[in-house]
């Protein structure tokens, strides 16, 4: 070290306060705490925990194929990525992305889905967001199949009482 910057270094050790351990710690956490909150926003709050699930007999064959597509694409899913999903879990030939892209983000309100932005620099544009399935939308998923699947099994048995 040259002279003049062993000054500059001593000067500042003298003049500069240094943060408290405390102040350091509060800080960071903050820090990550924000970064949390820009992805994907999925980080349950105390409110979101005390939700039960909901009840999903509301949701029809597309509701339940677009939980599915966000689900299957590991939360790498695009508004265009899952329609082309819920095409392939229908096996319909044309589902309109307006209608996918709606129903995301009617179930990002209710919680089931979150939305991250893929280009944070591009935070506006609703169309570049990867979706992924929160707790609460596992659960809504899981009950809507159990329901098609008791109500398929009743279809092909027999009906008790009338053996």
């Amino acid at each position: 070290m040259k002279q003049d910057d062993m000054n500059i270094d001593e000067i500042l050790k003298q003049h500069l306060p240094r943060a408290r351990q405390e102040d350091i710690d509060a800080a960071g956490e903050t820090v990550v705490k924000r970064i949390r909150e820009m992805r994907f926003q999925a980080e349950p709050s105390v409110a979101k925990k005390a939700k039960e699930t909901p009840n999903a007999d509301w949701m029809h064959d597309f509701h339940v194929a677009i939980l599915m597509a966000v689900d299957q694409l590991q939360g790498y899913g695009r508004p265009v990525t899952i329609t082309l999903k819920v095409e392939e879990i229908l096996g319909a030939p044309v589902v309109w992305g307006t209608a996918v892209f709606l129903i995301l983000i009617l179930m990002e309100r209710m919680d089931l889905v979150s939305s991250s932005p893929i280009d944070p620099e591009k935070s506006k544009e609703l169309d570049r967001y990867y979706f992924a399935i929160t707790e609460l939308g596992r659960e809504a998923l899981g009950k809507a199949l159990a329901k098609r699947q008791r109500a398929a099994d009743g279809v092909r048995g027999p009906l008790k009482g009338f053996a």
